[in-house]
């Protein structure tokens, strides 16, 4: 298994955090190890002096999603349950984070690539990113909370459209439901969250802080009152059926 720090790297360049996923061979799917490092990494920066940070993926793609291949080793409800928590802890963490984070998003944004942009503050995505979140094609359950995330951004009709038929959306559809703050051409997006950043980081800090904070409190009602042991186990358990075995084995050709 590849070491977790070889596949999240970061950098600090003018107070802003730049955090990379770095797995281009695999569309920078999250494997367990590197939804654990993305806490670690995060509090890194921040105690490095970091006031934004930037999260995004190299070669061409922000995440493809979970890593398949580990999803196929998931036999007993331990290791469901080990993976689920890797997954939500890691999200968890970035949406409570205490400094703004942006997603820039080129390329692939899927799944569980979907599930960490939802989490960050703001997503800025080039012209030809391609979002979804196809869990209904896996047979597998998404938690109230991620959920309640998409919901927020999109309203409950777009949210339904895009779990139920686990279709992705265009860049410009992601930008017309509210989905992404903007979009730029490729070539460009880089410099458009610098400068997004940059303003932030300009701007008086103690409000974007307090500001981050009461956003958080005006959409926590509802499902944010964390997960229930209950629906954990559905969420967990749905990783163990016959149906995600078997969608999960199309995926790789069995």
């Amino acid at each position: 298994m590849s070491d977790k720090f070889d596949v999240i790297q970061t950098e600090i360049v003018d107070q802003i955090g730049w955090l990379t996923l770095n797995r281009p061979g695999y569309r920078n799917a999250i494997s367990q190890d590197m939804w654990r490092a993305i806490p670690e990494k995060l509090s890194q920066m921040h105690d490095a002096g970091a006031k934004v940070v930037v999260i995004h993926g190299a070669g061409g793609n922000f995440a493809s999603g979970a890593d398949l291949e580990e999803l196929e080793q998931i036999d007993n409800y331990a290791r469901a349950q080990h993976f689920w928590h890797a997954l939500s802890e890691a999200v968890d963490y970035v949406y409570a984070f205490e400094i703004p984070i942006i997603a820039m998003i080129d390329g692939a944004c899927i799944g569980g690539g979907l599930l960490l942009s939802l989490a960050c503050d703001l997503r800025y995505a080039s012209n030809d990113a391609s979002l979804g979140v196809p869990v209904a094609r896996l047979g597998i359950v998404l938690d109230d909370e991620n959920i309640a995330r998409l919901t927020y951004l999109v309203g409950p009709a777009f949210a339904k459209e895009m779990l139920f038929t686990g279709d992705a959306i265009t860049a410009q559809e992601a930008l017309s439901i509210g989905l992404v703050n903007k979009i730029e051409d490729v070539t460009s997006l880089r410099a458009t969250v610098e400068k997004q950043a940059k303003k932030i980081i300009e701007n008086g800090y103690a409000s974007i802080i307090e500001s981050k904070r009461s956003v958080r409190r005006a959409t926590s009602e509802g499902a944010r009152g964390g997960l229930l042991p209950q629906h954990e186990t559905v969420v967990v358990s749905s990783y163990l059926t016959s149906d995600f075995r078997n969608r999960i084995k199309r995926f790789f050709g069995d």
